[in-house]
């Protein structure tokens, strides 16, 4: 019966042991209770508040890269106008241009196009005629 108690008091010391927390770093690994495992960079992943907190890191990612893209699209609506109003004033300056050389097209007052010269015996009696710069021709009879 000795050996019976024996093995009885062996088995019941080894499950009391295996229950029993003997070493107090045990059971949150190097840090011990309460400490985060250095082994994952100080994150304790078994908070709750970790999810939430990666969550709104997210969230203001996604802000800053909205943000970002906000800058580029109104640099690009800046640059768009800017191209606009160099082109309108080109295309004035071009009209305005073209309005002149018209009116330099026109013969001047009391004269009329003709590319026939005034002959001898008109200018008797008082015919002119001219030749503009740019070749058209024109005559008072």
């Amino acid at each position: 019966m000795e050996s019976r108690s024996f093995f009885f008091v062996i088995l019941l010391l080894a499950t009391l042991s295996g229950c029993a927390d003997l070493d107090p770093n045990y059971g949150s690994g190097y840090g011990g209770y309460g400490r985060p495992d250095p082994y994952y960079n100080g994150h304790d992943y078994g908070r709750s508040d970790y999810y939430r907190d990666r969550e709104r890191e997210r969230i203001r990612e996604e802000h800053r890269k909205l943000e970002r893209e906000r800058d580029h699209l109104e640099n690009e609506r800046d640059r768009l106008a800017d191209q606009r109003r160099r082109e309108e004033e080109a295309r004035r300056e071009a009209e305005r241009r073209e309005a002149e050389r018209r009116r330099e097209e026109r013969c001047p007052a009391g004269f009329s196009p003709s590319e026939r010269k005034c002959s001898s015996e008109e200018r008797k009696h008082g015919c002119k005629d001219i030749r503009l710069d740019n070749g058209m021709g024109c005559v008072r009879r």
